[in-house]
C-alpha cells in the first residue's frame, strides 16, 4: 500500500505538473486568444473600414458612371446632330462646287461671247469709218457736180432767154426740192 501511495503520490506530483502546465498552458492560450480576438477584432474594424471606404468609392465610381452615361447620350445626340450636319453641309458644298462650275462655263461662255462682240464691234468701227470716208467721198463729189451744174446753168443762162426756158427745166432738175418748196 505504501508503494501504492507512493505511486498515487507520484502520479498526483505529475498530475499537478501536468495541471500546472495545462493551466500555464491554458493561460498562455487563453493570452494568445485574447491577443488573436483583439488583433481580430483590429482587423475586423479596418477590413470594416476598408470596406466603408470601398463601398463609398463604389458609390461615388457608380454616381461618376451615371454621370458619364449621361454624358455619353448627351455626345451621342451631338454625335448625330453633328454628323446630320455635316452631311447637310457636305450637300451644299456639293451644290455650291457645283453651281460655282456651272458659273465658271457661264463666264467662258460670256468670255467668248465678250471677245466676238468685241471683234464685230471692231469690224463695225471699220466699216463706220468706211462709211464715213465714202460719205465724205461722195459728199466731194456731189459739192464738185452741183458746181458744175451750177456753171452748166449759168452759161446756159446767158444764152437766151428762149434757152433760159430750158435753164429753168435743168435748175428744176438740179434742185428739186426747192421748187417744191417754193410752190
Amino acid at each position: 500500500m505504501l508503494e501504492q501511495l507512493q505511486r498515487l503520490q507520484a502520479h498526483i506530483s505529475t498530475l499537478k505538473t501536468r495541471l500546472n502546465d495545462a493551466e500555464r498552458k491554458n493561460e498562455t492560450l487563453l493570452a494568445e486568444k485574447d491577443r488573436n480576438e483583439e488583433q481580430h477584432h483590429a482587423q475586423i474594424v479596418q477590413k470594416n473600414s476598408i470596406i466603408t471606404q470601398k463601398q463609398d468609392e463604389v458609390d461615388n465610381l457608380t454616381e461618376q458612371n451615371t454621370e458619364l452615361q449621361a454624358q455619353f447620350k448627351t455626345l451621342n445626340t451631338d454625335a448625330t446632330a453633328l454628323a446630320e450636319r455635316y452631311s447637310r453641309l457636305e450637300k451644299s458644298c456639293t451644290d455650291l462646287k457645283n453651281r460655282f462650275q456651272e458659273i465658271l462655263a457661264e463666264r467662258n461662255e460670256l468670255r467668248v461671247v465678250k471677245e466676238k462682240m468685241l471683234a464685230e464691234q471692231r469690224q463695225a468701227q471699220h466699216e463706220i469709218q468706211d462709211l464715213q470716208a465714202e460719205r465724205t467721198r461722195l459728199i466731194q463729189k456731189n459739192e464738185h457736180a452741183k458746181t458744175k451744174v451750177e456753171a452748166i446753168i449759168q452759161r446756159l443762162a446767158i444764152l437766151g432767154t428762149e434757152q433760159d426756158h430750158h435753164a429753168q427745166e435743168i435748175q428744176q432738175l438740179a434742185h428739186p426740192t426747192e421748187n417744191n418748196e417754193e410752190a
